[in-house]
């Protein structure tokens, strides 16, 4: 089953790099991304080639984060929806 991961960016340069980053030295791959921002929010959903891998590097990182099943409709999702899960 692919699983979603929601994470929430923190409102300065390189949050996104330091994601991709931890991902990279864990030896995962990115396989889907999708962002939102608003004001200075910000979310990321993405999937990745490994997903055990993707929680102990967020939990390397310190990085609170959501999972969500293969059912999630991006199109009809809010950054509020994000947040929620």
């Amino acid at each position: 089953m692919m699983v979603w991961f929601t994470v929430q960016l923190e409102d300065k340069p390189g949050s996104l790099a330091r994601v991709a980053n931890a991902l990279g030295q864990a030896g995962v791959n990115i396989t889907g991304i999708v962002g939102v921002a608003e004001d200075t929010d910000g979310a990321l959903m993405l999937t990745t080639s490994d997903a055990d891998k993707t929680r102990t590097a967020f939990d390397g990182l310190g990085l609170p984060f959501e999972e969500h099943g293969e059912g999630v409709d991006m199109n009809a999702m809010s950054i509020a929806d994000m947040r929620r899960g």
